[in-house]
């Protein structure tokens, strides 16, 4: 299972590692990329703390899926 780990910004995702972002933004989306998978969650409160759950659940399945250890959760803007 992956590790979930709150950060406050992109810098802090190491460099050689595979990963899942789940990130505020303006709007939800999902991105692949190289090493992973980002999916952005719009601010719209109070539906933006559901939002980082079920994005976490779903990370949590694509992550084993997809053998990647960890997922990253940056809930500050901009990330």
């Amino acid at each position: 299972m992956a590790n979930v780990k709150y950060i406050s910004s992109p810098a802090e995702i190491p460099a050689d590692q595979n990963f899942v972002l789940i990130a505020a933004g303006f709007e939800n989306g999902n991105a692949r990329h190289p090493r992973g998978l980002t999916i952005t969650i719009g601010q719209n409160p109070p539906e933006n703390e559901r939002a980082f759950l079920a994005a976490i659940e779903s990370a949590k399945a694509i992550a084993e899926a997809e053998g990647i250890p960890t997922i990253f959760v940056c809930k500050q803007p901009p990330c």
